[in-house]
């Protein structure tokens, strides 16, 4: 395989993450969702996949005290808006930094719903949309102004030996252990006796934290 149709196979990739991210987020009414509150749930799904054993789209991105951002996933979602798949609902400044435009989102239905059901064709696909889905409404159940808090509350995120400008790996080559994986799993140590956690069990569980800790 050469590197043209590597990258290919890798775009494709995500193109088809950025479709399924946005049909979950349709399925828990989270959209229109701003490119901020997008971000944290991006940064999620990928620090939350191993607890799914789903691949994430990128182990590791760079602390910034704006919060992660996946240029990897934004640069498809700019594909996906220039080919009618995902439409833009809004444009506004950003209530953080007025200096900056933000924008807000949501899924072209009519335009991506045939692709969504090829991709639903492929078992390892419809796992990933249902780890998505349950990403989404989990992700809902925070309160919509502290949704883009999220991710900075995060294990792996808020690691004290990482420091701002240095990169966060959670998974890949050279990745030590994913804090978020580890306290994920560590719930299962508070089920009553005799009962074993699901994957979607231990996924609500963290974000529920994570509302906690967002909510003070």
């Amino acid at each position: 395989m050469d590197a043209s149709s590597s990258l290919s196979d890798v775009t494709c990739a995500i193109r088809v993450r950025v479709l399924q991210t946005f049909a979950a987020l349709e399925n828990a009414g989270a959209t229109p969702i701003s490119d901020r509150d997008l971000q944290s749930v991006v940064y999620l799904s990928n620090v939350l996949s191993p607890v799914w054993d789903i691949e994430p789209l990128e182990g590791a991105v760079l602390k910034t005290e704006e919060g992660p951002r996946s240029i990897k996933f934004e640069t498809e979602l700019d594909a996906c808006v220039g080919l009618g798949l995902v439409e833009v609902e809004s444009i506004q400044a950003d209530e953080e930094r007025p200096d900056k435009l933000s924008a807000c989102f949501r899924l072209a239905g009519r335009n991506a719903a045939p692709l969504l059901e090829v991709i639903a064709a492929f078992p390892d696909e419809r796992r990933s949309a249902a780890f998505l889905n349950e990403i989404a409404f989990a992700f809902v159940e925070i309160a919509p102004g502290l949704r883009d808090d999220a991710a900075t509350a995060d294990a792996a995120w808020t690691n004290p030996s990482i420091v701002t400008d240095r990169v966060v790996r959670f998974a890949g080559e050279g990745a030590k252990a994913n804090p978020t994986y580890n306290v994920a799993q560590a719930f299962q140590n508070y089920a009553p006796e005799g009962q074993r956690f699901t994957p979607a069990q231990q996924l609500d569980l963290y974000v529920r934290l994570l509302k906690r800790r967002v909510d003070g």
